[in-house]
């Protein structure tokens, strides 16, 4: 399995955070703030270490991602 943003989403906003920073408590893509109870798509750019992580929305919106409350 692939996964893929949605067509429109674009690489050059997501904010990649360093392999030696704290994890952030804001969307890499929109900066909107992640509560402490979410669970956020985290990825990384793996030869580099870059992590990047998006909100529930940003996962709804350009990785198609449900909640399983909302199904």
């Amino acid at each position: 399995m692939k996964l893929e943003p949605k067509a429109g989403f674009d690489w050059d906003r997501v904010t990649w955070g360093r392999p030696d920073s704290p994890v952030s408590a804001l969307c890499s893509y929109c900066s909107a703030s992640i509560d402490e109870d979410d669970v956020p798509l985290r990825m990384w750019a793996y030869k580099a270490g870059h992590a990047a992580q998006f909100c529930r929305q940003c996962q709804r919106r350009w990785w198609g991602m449900t909640d399983d409350a909302e199904e």
